[in-house]
């Protein structure tokens, strides 16, 4: 319920750049990598299983969040505008992401 809750709320942003008309892709992009940096930026020491649930989303979020990163870097190398949207939304969580263990 709380992802849900998350996502909703991770949503809003997109809606102002509804106007702005992005590829799917790429908006698709924007909404995991915004998922990303908010379940990179939790932690919770006194609930461990709260713990598992938040490595389990920043695992899932930020690795296809850097995925995508990745394949729209090269997929619009030659369109500046996207490429500059894509770039500006590759926050420092899904650049940095190593999968554990």
């Amino acid at each position: 319920m709380k992802i849900l809750i998350a996502v909703a709320l991770c949503s809003l942003p997109l809606l102002a750049q509804a106007e702005e008309k992005l590829p799917r892709d790429v908006a698709q992009f924007i909404e995991q990598a915004q998922m990303c940096e908010h379940f990179a930026g939790e932690w919770d020491d006194n609930d461990k299983a709260r713990q598992r649930e938040i490595t389990q989303a920043v695992e899932q979020s930020c690795g296809q969040a850097q995925r995508q990163w990745k394949r729209l870097a090269a997929r619009y190398t030659a369109q500046p505008r996207l490429r500059k949207i894509i770039d500006e939304h590759a926050n420092d969580a899904v650049r940095s992401f190593r999968k554990q263990g």
